[in-house]
């Protein structure tokens, strides 16, 4: 039995700078990043993100972000009414000792009580991402498989959800320019960290390559068909974080 006194509230516009307890956990590489996400958090707090936080000794050393579907960037199109998880974390040493049960639950007793209809999470079993594994045994159920991603919903006052995935208008191709495509929504600082050294890496290869950046909302997620992303020609090729020489290869190997 954990004796820790946990504290979970709710994210207000004071939290931001606390925001993304994971990149806290270990000095990061990713400053940059992690700025830029929990700008993000402050300047759409309330519109496209909502959270709790949990802490301990007054440091944030757990998360829970999420958003009314109607509201959530998400490559689904969702019935009103629900609510869409982006991201859950605790940190590793306080993993193990009920902090994940008490946010958890903080936030799907809230939700039961303002009559949510159910709770969806897409999640994966690739290495540090989203794990299916963590939510399957608090009673969530599949509802759709996809490559290596899972939609899941825990039904709360309705015992099933209306939902339609959106359909990608990104089209793979080769061609020369190199085309990429950056689309930046709900700033998650692994992805980000990509991104920021893309950006220096392309100017690199002069007029060879053609860089183009969104900033996801709900109208361009509707034209492009998804959330986020680096796209080279086409192609999702860079998903999390990336070396310099990583990124280079995936350029290159359109080129050739």
């Amino acid at each position: 039995m954990s004796n820790l006194e946990i504290e979970v509230r709710r994210l207000e516009q004071a939290d931001a700078p606390q925001s993304y307890c994971c990149m806290t956990e270990v000095p990061t590489p990713w400053v940059d990043a992690l700025c830029q996400c929990r700008d993000w958090v402050a300047q759409n707090l309330h519109q496209h993100v909502e959270g709790y936080h949990a802490r301990v000794d007054g440091n944030t050393i757990g998360h829970l972000y999420y958003a009314p579907s109607e509201r959530a960037l998400f490559p689904y199109q969702v019935e009103p009414g629900a609510t869409v998880i982006y991201c859950e974390w605790v940190q590793r040493k306080y993993q193990g000792q009920g902090v994940a049960h008490r946010l958890f639950g903080t936030f799907a007793t809230d939700q039961k009580n303002q009559g949510c209809k159910g709770i969806l999470i897409e999640c994966t079993e690739q290495e540090g991402m989203t794990a299916c594994r963590h939510y399957l045994p608090r009673g969530f159920k599949p509802l759709q498989e996809s490559s290596h991603k899972k939609l899941l919903y825990l039904a709360l006052s309705q015992p099933s959800i209306q939902f339609q995935p959106l359909t990608s208008t990104i089209v793979p191709h080769r061609r020369i320019p190199v085309e990429i495509l950056v689309l930046s929504g709900y700033l998650c600082p692994v992805d980000v960290s990509t991104q920021v050294q893309l950006l220096e890496i392309v100017r690199e290869f002069g007029n060879q390559v053609v860089l183009r950046q969104e900033r996801l909302t709900p109208a361009t997620l509707k034209q492009f068909g998804a959330a986020s992303g680096i796209f080279i020609n086409g192609r999702q090729k860079l998903i999390g974080a990336h070396t310099e020489q990583a990124i280079r290869q995936a350029i290159v190997e359109e080129m050739q």
